[in-house]
């Protein structure tokens, strides 16, 4: 072997977590001078590298000598170096290496050969994490292309280029999130081109979900999927910017608001202290289960999602129950691919400012029942509860009028109270008004979308088209009928 020989170096296909816009790449190995050099005669060698845009083959950074270059041996010019590259956000780059030799003949150099590493990204990683909807089981079509810009950490723990199935175990031995069967499509895909497109920065994804996991198999001291994500990060040596969560559906059988919402916060917390920073959470609030599952059970784990957006920092919420289905359970691809971007336009105005609609689904806030002199400001008659929504960005859009349809559920003391008649007003854009059949009594609760299989068409925010984030019995009247 001669010229430069990499011991340390980016693996093809990297992604490379960006910082205030730059990453750094470590190398180190290497290098001898071809023996016919030596018989011609070598006054100098310099190890050096440069990095190349591979979409143009155009120099990023031009030649430029190694740091650290120890020379071990004078008479044969061998030795060793290591060095830092800073690289900006972007990519596909090439790192190219070069020993660069100079003979004791006037004017004649040589370039000789050096290893490189190939396709590597500078832009943001995220860790998938979660169950099959985060593993990716829609198994219908829809088009969803690769994109250069977005890699993937496979289970055979290297880099690729994200195509689906993101959750493949081919050449992966028996890891804790292998699949038992075929895993599809997922949104994270979707995901990073969209993030791409919005930031300017590629994407990295580090797949650790599995298909039908319970949050216990996420638990920070016993759960083998916890481990594994620590490892998978590990491996990559990056500090991802985000975690991407979907998880749930396995604990509505027997699932507990308070349990699941205290195994959520266990997990958060210990996350950001084994990584040493508070990373971001960006999770998604069940979507519905067809024919089947403890309406109950769905109610309080997504009562459990709820509440833990709201109760701990940097834990982000995306609604999906206006989402299609492959089969009884699983999102659809399309319903993939659009809730990828949506979460991409979330995570990247977050993230990185970028200039888009507030993704942040509309959440309830507080309710009151309208008195004589505000039914008659609203030209309204009969007994009326106004619900007040933050986090609206124009108005709500109603598929149906009809309170059956509205996916709202009154109860009191007596009993579930009938909503005839929903409206919105565009003129008032952070109210919906229900039309009851009779008037609530004292400790009222409110729900919504809080069954296995809710309305198939909830209301949404008319830019966003997200439905307001899903609630279990949330206490809205007290003894007077005043707002709670």
């Amino acid at each position: 072997m001669y010229g430069i020989a990499l011991r340390e170096r980016p693996d093809d296909w990297s992604v490379l977590q960006q910082r205030d816009g730059m990453a750094k790449a470590h190398l180190s190995g290497s290098f001898s001078v071809h023996p016919a050099a030596l018989q011609v005669g070598v006054e100098q060698v310099t190890p050096c590298y440069r990095v190349m845009r591979e979409e143009d083959n155009l120099p990023v950074i031009p030649w430029t000598p190694m740091m650290a270059v120890q020379l071990a041996d004078s008479v044969h010019f061998c030795g060793s170096f290591e060095t830092e590259i800073a690289l900006p956000v972007g990519g596909p780059f090439r790192i190219e290496t070069t020993l660069l030799t100079k003979s004791t003949q006037q004017s004649l150099t040589w370039l000789y050969r050096g290893d490189v590493s190939l396709h590597l990204l500078v832009g943001d990683v995220f860790v998938i994490a979660g169950q099959s909807n985060s593993a990716g089981h829609a198994w219908d079509t829809c088009p969803d292309p690769p994109h250069l810009c977005v890699h993937v950490f496979r289970n055979r723990c290297r880099w690729d280029l994200a195509t689906h199935p993101l959750n493949d175990s081919t050449d992966a031995g028996s890891p804790p999130n292998e699949e038992m069967g075929i895993p599809g499509i997922s949104p994270y895909l979707s995901f990073g081109k969209k993030y791409y497109a919005l930031t300017g920065h590629p994407v990295g994804l580090i797949q650790t979900a599995l298909g039908g996991s319970a949050i216990a198999q996420w638990n920070p001291e016993t759960g083998p999927l916890y481990q594994n994500m620590l490892e998978r990060i590990r491996l990559t040596g990056q500090k991802p910017a985000g975690v991407l969560w979907y998880q749930g559906c396995n604990d509505t059988d027997n699932g507990e608001t308070e349990q699941y919402l205290s195994d959520f916060q266990a997990l958060v917390l210990h996350l950001r202290r084994d990584l040493g920073y508070p990373i971001p959470i960006f999770t998604m609030q069940l979507n519905r289960q067809i024919g089947g599952g403890s309406d109950l059970g769905w109610a309080k784990i997504r009562e459990a999602q709820r509440r833990a957006a709201a109760a701990i920092p940097d834990v982000h919420i995306l609604t999906t129950t206006n989402l299609p289905l492959s089969d009884s359970l699983h999102n659809s691809a399309a319903a993939n691919l659009v809730l990828g971007e949506k979460l991409a336009m979330q995570a990247a105005r977050y993230l990185a400012g970028a200039q888009v609609p507030d993704f942040t689904p509309p959440e309830f806030e507080s309710a009151a029942l309208l008195s004589g002199e505000a039914l008659a400001e609203r030209r309204l008659e009969g007994i009326w509860l106004m619900l007040r929504f933050r986090h609206v960005s124009s108005w709500f859009v109603l598929y149906s009028q009809r309170g059956e349809e509205s996916g709202f559920t009154l109860e009191d003391a007596e009993g579930e109270i009938p909503i005839l008649t929903i409206r919105a007003d565009v003129q008032d854009r952070n109210h919906i008004f229900l039309r009851l059949q009779r008037k609530p009594q004292k400790n009222s609760v409110l729900s919504f979308c809080w069954q296995a299989d809710p309305v198939r068409f909830p209301l949404v925010d008319a830019v966003t088209y997200l439905p307001p984030v899903s609630f279990y019995q949330v206490p809205i009247l007290d003894a007077e009928g005043l707002e709670k």
